[in-house]
């Protein structure tokens, strides 16, 4: 939003002072200093009685972190005329606006939550017997609803993006990534069948092979072609049928009949070359566009992070599995560019994709953020697996020399933070948390992997 309509905000913000005297501006931040913890309980326990609520709050997020936010948005709302900070408040209004637009919090329900606030207040207004009680019940209407007001107009904006964003994410990851992953993910389906029949008949004891749903083929369609192609009626088939074989694959551990196991792989067997030939129809309408990848290295670019993250995180939150997220920066990557030349410091760029594709799986996602940083998404990813490939990555880097085209050899090292998904909606929080870490590997003297706790 311009700085013009902030201005502007402001002004009727102000305006809605101007009304009041300064014993009924006093008595109003009296009142709701006097009773903010009981009208944030208050709140908080209407709002959890939404089901739609229960996405977005839990117990522990409403009393670690919550209530005390709410508290100093009423509070700062309504020391306001004293500070004359009209165009600041303005302006954090617009930010949890954002906030809410990031995390996915529908309008209504922020209304529904101020609502309950004023009929809180009203309650205890009734209760009190001074004459300035009405007067104060009017600021108090007006400044909440200027306050849902603005929110709701940083709200529509950003959700609006983000929409477009998506859209446009869908269809480049359609015609990019799945024409990519084509042959390699045609090989992983197949892999894990074999896999799977070279166990049940080599008699080992106990058998245990990972579900579809978990391989490597499995997590590309799940957080990458499904998404790609979500309008396609062949998703759920897919899906359903991936699930189906994980329940065969399950029933195939727990039996030891020989007779039985064959059976069960003739199922899984017909199963699969139903998702292969759904898969195969998917196939037919891809084709490479390459608005959403960085030129130089071909990883993704900041184009479709925010919806990335978005949507990983809702599947993280839905279905409890772990996301990891590894912020990954050339250390003194300036010195190669000065004392090799920019083409080597391209070389160097290039390689660390490579090295970053190379560790993941065809489930995560690679990103080049900016320069020499670089962003790598870890789905269903645990500690263990985010430790393993953050070290993989950096000892790799080190130990390989990178030769430019003038003959030169050169190494370098990088700084990876990792951090773990703790379970809060706003992904913001996430990729702050990775550049912190990271920021501590720097700190704490390069070439190393960092954990947050």
């Amino acid at each position: 939003m311009n700085q013009e309509r902030i201005e502007e905000l402001a002004a009727q913000w102000q305006a809605i002072c101007g009304q009041f005297s300064e014993t009924d501006l006093s008595y109003s931040f009296e009142f709701i200093q006097q009773h903010v913890t009981v009208l944030v309980a208050e709140f908080y326990r209407q709002m959890m009685q939404e089901q739609e609520a229960s996405y977005f709050l839990s117990d522990e997020l409403v009393r670690s972190r919550l209530k005390n936010a709410l508290q100093q948005w009423l509070l700062d709302s309504f020391a306001v005329p004293f500070k004359q900070d009209f165009k600041a408040i303005v302006a954090k209004q617009l930010k949890v606006g954002e906030v809410h637009a990031r995390i996915g919090v529908p309008s209504w329900l922020i209304i529904r939550g101020i609502r309950e606030i004023q009929r809180k207040s009203f309650v205890f207004f009734l209760q009190t017997p001074q004459a300035d009680v009405l007067a104060a019940a009017d600021y108090m209407t007006q400044v909440l609803s200027l306050a849902a007001e603005i929110m709701c107009r940083t709200y529509e904006a950003k959700v609006e993006i983000h929409n477009d964003m998506k859209h446009t994410y869908r269809l480049f990851s359609a015609m990019q990534d799945v024409a990519v992953q084509k042959d390699r993910q045609r090989g992983c389906l197949l892999d894990w069948e074999n896999e799977l029949m070279f166990k049940a008949f080599s008699d080992q004891s106990p058998l245990f092979h990972p579900p579809l749903s978990k391989s490597e083929f499995g997590l590309w369609f799940i957080h990458k072609a499904a998404y790609a192609f979500a309008s396609a009626e062949q998703v759920e088939f897919i899906i359903q049928r991936i699930y189906q074989v994980d329940q065969l694959n399950q029933q195939l551990l727990d039996t030891s009949d020989q007779q039985q196991m064959l059976l069960l792989i003739q199922q899984i067997r017909c199963k699969n070359r139903e998702i292969q030939h759904l898969v195969d129809q998917l196939f037919q309408v891809a084709e490479y566009i390459g608005t959403g990848n960085d030129s130089l290295t071909q990883l993704l670019n900041r184009r479709y992070l925010n919806t990335i993250l978005i949507r990983e995180i809702q599947f993280s939150r839905k279905n409890r599995s772990p996301l990891s997220l590894l912020a990954i920066d050339a250390d003194f990557f300036k010195e190669i560019n000065d004392r090799y030349g920019h083409a080597a410091g391209d070389l160097a760029l290039q390689f660390m994709a490579e090295v970053l594709l190379e560790s993941s799986k065809g489930s995560d996602y690679a990103f080049r953020v900016g320069g020499e940083e670089f962003l790598l998404l870890l789905v269903d990813s645990d500690w263990n697996r985010a430790q393993m490939i953050a070290e993989t990555i950096r000892r790799r880097v080190e130990d390989t020399p990178i030769r430019s085209a003038e003959g030169e050899s050169f190494k370098f090292t990088v700084s990876i933070g990792a951090v773990q998904y703790d379970g809060h909606p706003d992904y913001q929080r996430f990729l702050d948390a990775a550049d912190a870490a990271l920021y501590s590997a720097k700190n704490a003297g390069r070439n190393q992997v960092y954990l947050a706790k």
